[in-house]
This record gives C-alpha cells, structure tokens and sequence, in this order.
C-alpha cells in the first residue's frame, strides 16, 4: 500500500494549552483549533510561538510518562481520542535528518518506525519498499546511511514515516537544515505527498513562500497564548502579512 491509500485523521484541540516541566509560563493556552481529515494546514507563527511543540504532542510524544514532560489543559484529540494514546497513528519529521536516522542501512531505518509498531514481519517489506518509492528514494535498501546527502536523508526519514501508514503526518521545518537542492527535493516529495495522499498533513515552514502552495490552509500561534488567524493562505495573508513579517514570519 503506498501513500496514496492512507486516510486522514481528524484533530481536535479545545482550548488546550501546554506548559513545560519547571517553568513558570505557558508556550500554549486556550487552543481552539479542528483540522478536518485530508487537509493540508501551514502552521505559522512567531519565534516561541509554540509551533513545535503543538507538533510534539500531536505526535503523542507529551505527557507526564512521555518523552516531553509538563502540564496540559484541555483537550487535544486525534480521531476522537486524546494523542497520547492514538501512538503509531501520527508521524513526525523534524529539522535535523542526521538525528532522525538510526540505522545503518536505508531500508532498516524506514522499517525501523513500523517494527516498534508491531507490524507483522511479512508485511514490513512491502511497507518499506513501497514508502522509498512514494519520496523517490533513488537507491536499494542496502544504501549505507551515512554515504546519504542531507536531502536524501530528509527523504529517507519521510519514508520512514510513511511506512508507519500515519493518518496524520507532521513535518517541523523539514528544509531547515539543507542547502538549496537538498530542501528542493524534500519540497518536491512534500507536494506529491500533499497533492496525492489521504493523509491530514500539518506542516511548520518559515519559507512561507515556498511552502503556501503544499496547503489549502493557514493557522496562526499567537506566543503563549491561542490561535490568532485561521483561514485560507490568500486572506490569512491579505489580513495578517505586515504583521507577521514585523515579528519576524517569513512572509
């Protein structure tokens, strides 16, 4: 099954907010925010903002027993129930693709997230095989890691997502850490997976310009507060673009 046949996730957040373990301010509060299944949401806002780590406990990974401890408020739901437990159901890519990858072989590394997910042996080749294809990885499995650019890298990670089979896909500033044709091609497999995939998609991008064609939408983070506009790219940016720009959005 390729990314072509994953379906959307449902998210929902009321009025949630998230303060980290031994600190006296909140980095989110009063969160309201619904992403339909299948949409595809740029998620912008000041340095500080809170854009990471809304993606962080989307992905499940907050929480007092979880990777990221500290305190919430309210309500963030995937598919109805609360992130921490859909674990396996969301996907996250970050900045640094050296720090994601973990094995020494490609294909081990993408097989890597769908093993500790428990899948059936039998059925993480195909899973693997098919997600190298969906980012146009252009090596085998037995491709050494380290003898990868760092575009290729971020695309490997991506791939590993993807065999995950996530109904949501979460990408932290993917390009952040690339040259020029490094971030080029993840931004290409970033539209073709946008363009042809069923799964929800929130991406955190500062080259605005070049990512508000991935999306159909556009939320704003207010720095420790809720959310400050919403809608689509065109009137998001007709409304808050001077704004943004002078608080440092790449707009």
């Amino acid at each position: 099954m390729s990314a072509d046949a994953l379906q959307g996730a449902r998210v929902d957040l009321i009025g949630w907010g998230w303060r980290y373990a031994g600190r006296d301010a909140w980095s989110l509060r009063g969160v309201d925010l619904s992403v339909a299944p299948g949409e595809r949401v740029l998620l912008l806002g000041p340095s500080g903002a809170g854009k990471s780590t809304l993606l962080h406990a989307l992905a499940g990974l907050t929480g007092p027993d979880a990777a990221v401890t500290g305190e919430s408020e309210g309500e963030l739901l995937l598919d109805g129930a609360p992130a921490r437990r859909g674990r396996g159901g969301a996907a996250l890519v970050g900045q640094d693709p050296q720090a994601q990858l973990v094995m020494a072989r490609a294909g081990d590394d993408a097989a890597f997230g769908p093993e500790n997910l428990g899948v059936p042996p039998e059925e993480i080749g195909p899973r693997v095989r098919a997600a190298l294809a969906d980012v146009g990885f252009p090596y085998g499995t037995d491709r050494s890691t380290a003898a990868l650019s760092g575009g290729e890298q971020q695309r490997l990670a991506i791939a590993g997502a993807l065999a995950m089979r996530p109904r949501l896909l979460l990408l932290d500033e993917p390009t952040a850490n690339l040259d020029p044709a490094g971030a080029a091609l993840v931004r290409g497999v970033v539209a073709d997976l946008a363009a042809r995939s069923g799964a929800t998609l929130v991406l955190v991008e500062h080259r605005v310009a070049e990512a508000v064609g991935l999306v159909d939408r556009v939320v704003v983070l207010e720095p420790g507060g809720g959310v400050a506009a919403d809608g689509p790219p065109e009137r998001v940016f007709a409304s808050r673009g001077a704004d943004l720009a002078a608080r440092g959005v790449w707009v």
